[in-house]
């Protein structure tokens, strides 16, 4: 089976998967089959836009993938725009991938690096942040951040976490009288914890110098 990573506005329709599916499994199709095949879809506007960029080829009235398919995973880059089948070793490749990611905000120096895989599966900020902005389907652990925070500005987030984040330059504990859904956030990303006294406790790698929170890529 192909499979897409980070789809852009035409690789993301579900009719062009669905095509995409269709033209792998059948050599030689002709316009009058795939209009049987997909009835509800007006096909003639859709194969014309996926013709001019590049995706399908028509030759003698014929149909045909023409897809840019990963060939290597040396010069990949993280948010790439990548086809792959998912029996071949490329695939096997990327997922085995880890990519390093920052966050910075305007309101002070604090830097959120963390670590994900390529398909931004893992629970971080960033890769939360990149799918809500794209669109993107949330994992479970990120479906459960996003009814925290919902479809919060990125920069007005990280004004108030990082704030949070760097009361630790002067305690090693902090208290939290209200509830703050940034607060619950960092709990659920891994940056703090609770401890019995319901007191946070930072833990991430806190570079004080530098002003760096390290939350490295968890296993599994």
């Amino acid at each position: 089976m192909i499979q897409i990573f980070n789809p852009s506005r035409l690789t993301r329709q579900p009719f062009f998967r669905d095509l995409v599916d269709y033209l792998d499994q059948h050599d030689d199709v002709i316009l009058r089959e795939i209009k049987a095949q997909f009835p509800e879809i007006p096909v003639d506007k859709y194969l014309e836009e996926y013709i001019k960029a590049g995706l399908i080829l028509r030759e003698n009235k014929r149909y045909y993938l023409n897809l840019p398919f990963l060939e290597s995973t040396e010069s990949l880059a993280l948010d790439q725009e990548v086809f792959v089948r998912d029996d071949s070793h490329v695939y096997q490749e990327i997922l085995e991938k880890h990519f390093q990611t920052e966050l910075r905000n305007q309101t002070n120096a604090a830097i959120l690096e963390e670590h994900t895989d390529f398909a931004r599966e893992k629970m971080t900020l960033s890769n939360y942040f990149y799918k809500v902005k794209f669109q993107y389907p949330l994992s479970k652990e990120q479906q459960r951040l996003y009814e925290i925070l919902g479809d919060v500005n990125p920069e007005y987030a990280l004004k108030y976490m990082t704030t949070f984040l760097l009361k630790f330059l002067k305690k090693d504990q902090l208290m939290q009288k209200r509830r703050d859904i940034f607060v619950d956030s960092l709990v659920l990303l891994g940056y703090i914890v609770q401890n019995e006294d319901g007191k946070y406790e930072l833990a991430v790698e806190f570079d004080k110098e530098r002003f760096i929170f390290r939350k490295v890529i968890e296993e599994g």
